[in-house]
């Protein structure tokens, strides 16, 4: 009887076999705003913001499925798997994290450090995080629109020679997370440079606006004074419509140089 088959069966159960931990690399994780750019949505008009902030909370950093489930692993940590549609990532396992409650200022904390992630070397595909209510507990004063709240922008629409100026909030679901946005690197033990998080107001692959759907001349004329300021708030429709987009992963991405 030969003994191939033996080996292969061997060779498979040593496989499956728990190694020692993976090695962990400490990444710092900063805020980086320079891929808000004017975004132009489906009803012709061109956005630009000059105010962005989520209220997040728990980063994930995910790798392609490449770790055995033994070994794919931090203490305390739930692996989880997510799919997405063609043209970002795919799916993967939870190999590194940032814990804590952020507020993501794309603007007035561009470059700031969000804190140090714990991650496991390998290569990465994807990045993660959990949506949240802000609280006083960031800082926040009782007069700022954020308060309360998920995500505060504040912009001008333009369309021809129509500009309207526009404060928009808006409320998602507790604990909804934002699942897959495109983070492609390889951590190992010499990688030293910085995860920088990024929001793009205009969705790299399919080119679609965060602002689909949104006819901000109507907006204003909801105002009743049609002057060239508008505001969303939880309870618009504008509010229901962006609110979506905004959890999509198509609209974050996240690099290490």
């Amino acid at each position: 009887m030969s003994t191939r088959p033996a080996l292969m069966i061997f060779a498979l159960l040593s496989a499956c076999t728990p190694s020692q931990e993976p090695e962990r690399v400490a990444l710092e994780v900063v805020l980086d705003g320079t891929e808000i750019t004017e975004s132009t949505n489906d009803a012709g008009w061109t956005v630009t913001l000059t105010t962005a902030r989520i209220a997040a909370s728990s980063l994930q950093f995910t790798i392609q499925g490449e770790m055995h489930a033994a070994t794919a692993w931090l203490p305390g940590w739930i692996v989880g798997r997510a799919w997405a549609h063609p043209g970002h990532y795919a799916g993967g396992d939870v190999t590194g994290e940032l814990v804590g409650d952020f507020v993501f200022d794309w603007f007035a904390g561009d470059g700031l450090g969000l804190g140090t992630a714990d991650v496991l070397v390998g290569n990465y595909e994807g990045l993660n995080f959990t949506f949240r209510s802000s609280s006083a507990a960031d800082g926040l004063t009782a007069d700022d629109p954020l308060l309360g709240h998920t995500a505060h922008f504040v912009g001008v629409a333009r369309k021809g020679e129509v500009a309207v100026g526009f404060t928009a909030v808006f409320d998602v679901d507790a604990a909804a997370q934002m699942v897959g946005a495109p983070f492609e690197t390889t951590v190992d033990a010499g990688v030293s440079a910085p995860i920088e998080l990024r929001f793009l107001p205009t969705d790299p692959v399919e080119g679609k606006s965060l602002f689909d759907g949104v006819d901000f001349a109507a907006l204003d004329a909801l105002d009743m004074n049609t002057d060239g300021l508008a505001t969303i708030a939880p309870g618009d429709v504008a509010h229901n419509i962006v609110r979506r987009a905004l959890q999509s992963h198509v609209h974050y991405a996240a690099t290490s140089k």
